[in-house]
């Protein structure tokens, strides 16, 4: 006896937020692969149409017409009279000359594209924080340098535009010695002898990342204020003569009991009425928002150890380790510096 058919009723809501989470993921990869052929930069020397475009970097016409439209879509280029034409961003961050150029980190994103199965293998044992690609590069007796260069340029690439953007924010006006903590290639020392002439910078990283650290201060005014100190921020003594510590985007990489001796540690670095600043990417307190932080937090399990933190969590390290006077003030894209002074 044959059974009916079960009909299908309508689905009572569009999927349209899974396509555009779907979409989205062919984002990253076209604006590598753009910077990669040479997109950028051809537009640099002149507008073109996707049509003169083609020959000139020797590529297959779809090609073009696809990844220099996307770009368009995500105005990184813009179209007028049939040329695509740069847009400020793109003159600002995706030409090699520039010095915000993102170019470093679009290299890691193309030799370390994001691995699901791995992740998720990980999960399922319990490993992900064991297995972090990034972190575990501080957790080796001798971490191959050329992983930490690679890292280091990439990090750069991500961090010297946001830091020349806040730094005026994070009060060191009054300061004369700021200890980097894990600063890599001295982006935000970079921005803080910049902004403030009358100051020294002292970058601690692990010996392979001081010597670029090197090379970029080498590069800008007031690079000789900055000096380096070799050393692992978690085993070797830090310097002790500075009245600020700084520590931008490291809370995130590390678990809470990694951040809390570190806390500790900047606080007995610190000469009395110095202070801490951290510098993070804030979650709400319902850690569900806002985007760029969860995402962000979702882009620490990829690779680190760590998380995004609400403001009150950062606070709560800080005032744990000892820190009074402690303070939250918004900086840009969602950051937050949060400072506290040793008694």
């Amino acid at each position: 006896m044959s059974s009916s058919p079960t009909p299908i009723a309508p689905a009572t809501c569009s999927d349209a937020p899974i396509w555009n989470v779907f979409l989205s993921a062919f984002h990253t990869p076209a604006l590598v692969l753009a910077d990669e052929l040479g997109m950028f930069a051809a537009l640099a020397e002149a507008p073109a149409s996707a049509l003169e475009l083609a020959p000139r970097l020797d590529l297959e016409l779809r090609a073009v017409e696809t990844i220099i439209g996307l770009m368009a879509a995500l105005e990184l280029v813009t179209q007028a009279a049939g040329k695509f034409h740069l847009t400020d961003v793109a003159r600002a961050y995706l030409i090699p000359s520039s010095p915000y150029y993102w170019g470093g980190m679009l290299r890691r994103i193309r030799d370390h594209p994001l691995d699901c199965a791995k992740l998720l293998a990980s999960l399922r044992r319990g490993k992900a924080a064991a297995d972090a690609r990034v972190t575990g590069l501080w957790e080796v007796p001798e971490p191959p340098a050329a992983a930490m260069v690679a890292f280091t340029h990439a990090m750069h690439a991500h961090s010297f535009a946001l830091a020349m953007r806040i730094v005026p924010a994070l009060g060191l006006g009054s300061a004369t010695r700021l200890l980097d903590v894990a600063g890599g290639s001295g982006s935000y020392a970079i921005a803080a002898v910049h902004h403030h002439p009358h100051l020294a910078c002292t970058v601690l990283d692990l010996p392979p990342v001081c010597e670029v650290t090197r090379t970029y201060a080498a590069l800008f005014a007031g690079g000789e204020r900055i000096a380096t100190a070799p050393a692992n921020m978690f085993t070797d003594a830090w310097p002790r003569d500075h009245d600020r510590v700084l520590m931008a985007d490291i809370f995130h990489d590390w678990d809470d009991e990694r951040c809390a001796a570190l806390a500790a540690r900047a606080l007995d670095a610190l000469v009395p009425g110095g202070r801490l600043i951290l510098h993070e990417m804030i979650l709400a307190e319902t850690r569900d928002a806002p985007l760029p932080a969860i995402a962000y937090s979702m882009a620490m399990i990829f690779s680190t150890q760590g998380r995004q933190r609400s403001a009150s969590e950062l606070v709560g390290l800080l005032t744990g380790a000892g820190f009074v006077d402690v303070q939250v003030t918004p900086t840009s894209g969602g950051y937050a510096a949060i400072t506290g002074s040793r008694p």
